[in-house]
């Protein structure tokens, strides 16, 4: 009942007066039904989502509001830096070469993969009096983002208690320099098939050490009763402490071991480059990010002087190893890190 709360925010919103955030302002066009309604749905996207997808999606969203239409389909990039500039992080639109210096190169680190776009203002359409923004690049580092940190850790775990390697289908001995055969990103996921009824309760507690990982510089890893020792008859506990570096140090040989590799197939095949031609190969996730933001760069002909900023998001941005690197990658391209922005605590994620 939108009356009665009409009401009530009018009251407040007279000693406490608020902001409407850009993205949920309502389009002047629709119908006058739409009036009634206090804030608009906003629906954001991957910014690689296929066209059918979306067909799909909006089709199902609009069977389901009335009226039709008043939800507002954004990609995520966009989203990201809406957002951003409506709660003052933004620096303001420097006098650069491309586009004015209002582009911004957004670094979204999910779960599953991390997203590096570039995001400028549209020099055609506009929406409410203002600029749109578009996307001029995203490419997609697939197998790195928040889980493979936690796939990691079990893995670490899986090794030190069982005294198994949780990878066993790829040669230990096996160099950065050696390409994946696959046409499939490597996976993180660790394999206990001779105890599979252990493996989600070590993914449990390893998704809540890497989060208290986020606060603190070691944590301790408590299971009981993880497993039996099948020659006595015994119960097996899990007890054991982690540091910090050791899930960082796994991150990085999972980066020159595995990913680099195929990240490096990827460029040799594709015609958009995720890592850039003009450093050599990296060897940590530092170099990593490093080489797929002077890609987005390159093939954006940007420099790193004509950006607005550079925007870190999503669940995985609130790993410290994660913005330790984004902080040395925009150093290295500027000298500095003013031109970082990064949200702390859930804010990275909203």
């Amino acid at each position: 009942n939108n009356n009665n709360n009409n009401s009530r925010n009018n009251n407040n919103n007279n000693n406490n007066p608020k902001r409407t955030h850009p993205l949920f302002a309502l389009d002047p066009s629709l119908p006058s039904t739409a009036t009634s309604y206090n804030v608009r749905p906003i629906l954001t996207y991957p910014p690689d989502a296929p066209a059918r997808y979306l067909e799909r999606y909006r089709k199902a969203v609009d069977d389901l509001t009335v009226p039709p239409g008043i939800a507002a389909f954004v990609p995520e990039p966009v989203a990201a830096v809406a957002g951003a500039e409506y709660y003052g992080w933004m620096p303001p639109k420097a006098n650069a070469v491309h586009g004015g210096g209002d582009s911004v190169l957004v670094v979204d680190v999910g779960g599953t993969c991390t997203t590096i776009s570039l995001v400028s203002s549209s020099s055609s359409g506009k929406e409410n009096g203002k600029p749109t923004k578009e996307i001029l690049y995203s490419a997609t580092l697939p197998s790195l983002g928040g889980d493979t940190f936690i796939d990691l850790l079990v893995g670490h775990l899986i090794q030190s208690f069982y005294g198994t390697d949780p990878y066993h289908q790829h040669d230990e001995n096996d160099t950065a320099a050696t390409a994946p055969t696959s046409s499939s990103p490597p996976s993180s996921k660790p394999a206990l098939p001779h105890d599979p009824q252990a493996l989600p309760r070590l993914y449990e507690s390893s998704t809540a050490a890497v989060h208290e990982l986020t606060r603190k510089s070691r944590t301790q890893i408590n299971v009981p009763y993880l497993t039996v020792d099948w020659q006595t008859r015994q119960p097996r506990h899990l007890d054991e402490g982690v540091a910090r570096h050791v899930v960082e140090s796994e991150v990085d040989r999972f980066v020159s071991r595995r990913l680099v590799p195929y990240y490096s197939g990827l460029s040799d095949a594709a015609s958009s480059s995720i890592l850039s031609n003009a450093m050599p190969p990296p060897k940590d996730l530092t170099t990593l990010l490093s080489s797929a933001v002077l890609s987005a760069l390159e093939r954006t002909s940007r420099t790193p002087s004509s950006l607005r900023g550079m925007l870190l998001v999503g669940g995985g941005a609130r790993i410290p190893m994660v913005r330790r690197a984004m902080k040395t990658t925009v150093e290295f391209l500027t000298g500095g890190d003013g031109m970082l922005i990064a949200p702390e605590g859930e804010m990275a994620e909203e």
